[in-house]
């Protein structure tokens, strides 16, 4: 009877985990609906107004705001980054991206 309990009580404490997160302030990280993608060179980089600007592959221009200054530590203008960006065009994550090595076509 006393395991049976401690079974019960163990899932209600994991089905109430999500609620509990979310209720004390965690929370989820953004659907592709909320976010998305760009991926270029990053081309301004300015901490003290907390803006940035990457340059596509496609040679626009986008413009973003940066939420938190630690997403851009250890990176520099020139370097090729995927960005992903909130509907307000804010910064929500980084990843530094790398060129694929073509193969030298053959003669």
């Amino acid at each position: 009877m006393k395991r049976g309990m401690k079974t019960i009580g163990l899932l209600a404490v994991l089905l109430c985990a999500p609620t509990l997160a979310t209720t004390m302030g965690a929370s989820p990280e953004p659907t592709s609906q909320d976010s998305h993608v760009v991926t270029g060179t990053l081309e301004e980089l300015d901490l003290s107004t907390m803006s940035g600007k990457i340059k596509t592959d496609l040679e626009q221009t986008v413009a973003f705001t940066i939420q938190s200054p630690d997403l851009f530590k250890g990176l520099s203008v020139g370097e090729h980054i995927a960005v992903r960006l909130d509907n307000q065009g804010q910064a929500i994550k980084v990843m530094a991206t790398t060129l694929p090595e073509l193969p030298i076509p053959e003669k």
